[in-house]
């Protein structure tokens, strides 16, 4: 209260000792702002390049605005000199050049460096408009030292970046040795560094030069691609990342883009595909780049450093597609290594990048500016595009009546969808294919011998070995829960279909990260496409014990079904049982079939659950079943499963 008193006295104007103390802190820091004042005046004189003029026009105006503002002194103080440091930096970069040697991305560093400092002047001149001398500013003064300090954070991220951008610590001494490398590697006249006769120690120089592959047919993606595109036109250096499983035509879709007319105008030949499944390390994933950019091959000791050098030397726009690249980024330890390559590449303002990767999350976005919207990752088809698609390679099929249960089967997963209709279009019909689906499941799509691109089991495999699903103990093991659940499994029956695995919400924060599993639109539901599904059914099956606990859940869930209309909870019983259905049948068929020795508690399920039925849409077969049994089993519950079933067929 005191405190305020005091403020409140000095904002009347009455003369008071602190405002002779603020006075004279003003007088001490504004000692140093008229220096920098000064200094930046003749930077901004001295350049006769427009786009350094520009930048010290702003900061000029930044140290102007800070010099009329009497509190926070010293971030107003550290404001100045991260400023005119700024500024000093840039001149010492272009000292002596004249504008038309200032090449494109380092034009465009400055550029961005002057909508940083226009940034923080708008923040400051909001600070100044609250007043300084008043009740109002002093209730504002935590506010106004968290925007200051937010300002500051600005200036340093923006002297990093330019740092970065430029090179600046190694710009001079690197000048000669960078126009000797940029000669070679433009004339083709020889080697960086003279090679000897066996292979260098870091790199792989027996690759095969990367050539774009050709631009697929593909259906059902048209507003993905659109998007995409505009990202890319619309950014100058654009980083987009296609997402989704395994399967669901991440490839094809990056290709797409690439190959558009309007991104073949905007890059011309500099569009550079970079096929990364094929590495296995980092020093060979640094080399495929440099194979992809036709760098001749070297024994240097940094090789991303020629690749980096290469490309910061091109005025020319230029987009990478990183393909696959959950190989290297999936390599023990070295996640960190593939985070600061993307940032780096990220760096140069004339690059622009597409990756695909297994997954629904963007990677390293600490590091890599996403463009935005950020792209959503891929789904499976709508059943007319999958249809589509598969007519477009065995078109013989369009009069099968079962070609839509057939991709209702595959999820219309487009890889799956490519599959079968190989397998149409060499003579099988959608019927046939139906009735082998069933028996074989995904083993019926291996048409590889081990190539991802040919084998639903691999591309699958690919990610359920990922060192992310290794790495998290349970992970198996729900999946092979949830394989048994066919409509998928709400997220509160969690914890009770697995009581096995504490630790539920790290696995499915894991498995929906690499794209294995799926939340429902409104995030209440949890599921697995069908080609998945099949794959953990016949490799991973659901041991005894674990089979026996998602059981008695389901028969805890289906003793809620004996409520009539009207009881309390009716509504909301049949709701959350009706999103389960095809669970409920599945899981009380198979008890019922195993239940050899004490079938009462599947029988009692099947009773409650054909009560629930009778109120919603009455279905005979379940209970019929459940009559056989207790029939077989001499049990008390064989009356109560007749009249259930009488009074169903009634209905």
């Amino acid at each position: 209260m005191r405190l305020l008193l005091r403020r409140n006295s000095h904002a009347a104007g009455s003369s008071s000792a602190g405002s002779s103390i603020a006075k004279s802190a003003g007088i001490a820091v504004l000692g140093g702002t008229v220096t920098s004042l000064t200094l930046l005046e003749k930077i901004a004189d001295a350049s006769n390049i427009p786009v350094v003029k520009g930048a010290a026009g702003a900061a000029l105006e930044i140290i102007k605005l800070l010099q009329t503002m009497y509190n926070n002194k010293m971030d107003c103080a550290d404001l100045v000199q991260r400023s005119t440091s700024l500024m000093v930096v840039i001149l010492g970069m272009f000292k002596g050049k004249k504008e038309e040697e200032i090449s494109h991305h380092l034009r465009g560093a400055v550029e961005r460096l002057t909508v940083t400092f226009h940034e923080v002047l708008h923040d400051l001149r909001k600070v100044a408009q609250r007043g300084d001398r008043s009740l109002i500013g002093f209730l504002y003064t935590i506010d106004n030292a968290n925007t200051l300090k937010g300002c500051a954070m600005r200036l340093d991220w923006a002297m990093q970046e330019f740092q970065v951008t430029s090179n600046v610590d190694s710009c001079l001494k690197d000048l000669e040795r960078h126009n000797e490398l940029v000669a070679e590697i433009r004339e083709g006249l020889g080697r960086i560094v003279p090679r000897a006769d066996g292979p260098s120690a870091n790199t792989e120089t027996n690759l095969p030069t990367s050539v774009m592959p050709p631009e697929p047919v593909i259906f059902g993606r048209e507003a993905f691609i659109e998007q995409a595109i505009e990202l890319i036109l619309n950014n100058v250096s654009a980083r987009i990342a296609v997402l989704g499983p395994g399967g669901i035509g991440k490839t094809c879709a990056a290709l797409k883009i690439i190959h558009d007319e309007r991104i073949g105008a905007r890059f011309g030949k500099n569009r550079i595909w970079v096929p990364c499944d094929q590495a296995t390390s980092i020093p060979l994933f640094v080399e495929l780049i440099a194979k992809s950019l036709d760098l001749p091959s070297s024994k240097c000791n940094d090789r991303f450093k020629e690749v980096i050098i290469f490309l910061e030397s091109s005025q020319e726009l230029l987009v990478l597609l990183l393909d696959n690249l959950e190989t290297p980024w999936d390599i023990d330890g070295q996640q960190s290594n593939i985070a600061q390559i993307l940032a780096r590449l990220a760096a140069i303002p004339t690059v622009s990048f597409i990756i695909t990767m297994r997954g629904s999350q963007y990677p390293v976005p600490d590091k890599v500016r996403w463009s935005q919207p950020a792209l959503a990752p891929l789904t499976p088809l709508e059943l007319s595009a999958g249809r589509d698609a598969f007519l477009w390679i065995a078109p013989s099929s369009a009069s099968d009546s079962q070609l839509g249960t057939l991709l209702k089967e595959l999820d219309c997963m487009p890889l799956a969808v490519t599959l079968m209709a190989r397998l149409a279009f060499n003579g099988e019909t959608p019927t046939d294919l139906l009735s082998q689906w069933k028996e074989e499941r995904t083993a019926l799509l291996d048409q590889s011998g081990g190539d991802r691109g040919n084998s639903i089991e691999v591309s699958i495999k690919l990610s359920m070995m990922s060192n992310a699903v290794k790495n998290c103990p349970g992970a198996i093991a729900f999946l092979s829960i949830l394989s048994k659940l066919p409509a998928g499994s709400l997220l509160s029956h969690i914890p009770d279909i697995c009581p096995s695995i504490p630790n539920w919400r790290n696995v499915i924060r894991t498995l929906k990260r690499v794209a294995l599993i799926y939340e429902s639109a409104d995030q209440s539901l949890i599921h697995m496409l069908s080609p998945v599904r099949s794959y953990v059914l016949l490799h991973h099956p659901l041991e005894a014990r674990k089979l026996r606990d998602l059981q008695l859940a389901y028969f805890r869930i289906a003793s809620k079904g004996d409520l009539e209309p009207g009881s309390d909870g009716f509504l909301l019983v049949h709701k959350e049982i009706s999103m389960i259905e095809a669970n409920m049948e599945v899981i009380l068929l198979e008890a019922l079939h195993i239940a050899t020795e004490e079938p009462d508690a599947a029988i009692r399920a099947s009773i409650h659950y054909s009560s629930y039925l009778y109120w919603s849409h009455p279905r005979s077969e379940l209970i019929q079943a459940a009559a056989e049994v207790a029939k077989g089993a001499r049990s008390n519950l064989f009356a109560k499963c007749l009249w259930e079933y009488g009074t169903t067929l009634l209905k």
